[in-house]
């Protein structure tokens, strides 16, 4: 479950910054949320979603499988 999440979100966010690219030439879907005060950066909501699952696919990678083999 874990694995299929985070190759959701790596291949969610790859497809996103492609169509953007297609679409406009470069990639669109940048957020600015400086103005709430506590989070002064702007970020890619696409690049934001392929990190996140390549953090989740290492995570899935440090479980230790309990099943048996075969």
């Amino acid at each position: 479950r874990l694995l299929g999440t985070a190759l959701g979100l790596i291949i969610g966010g790859a497809v996103g910054n492609a169509i953007d690219r297609a679409r406009f030439g470069a990639v669109a879907d940048f957020i600015d949320v400086s103005a709430l005060g506590f989070f002064p950066w702007v970020f890619n909501v696409a690049d934001s979603a392929i990190t996140i699952g390549v953090i989740l696919m290492l995570a899935d990678s440090f479980r230790r499988d309990d099943r048996p083999a075969g």
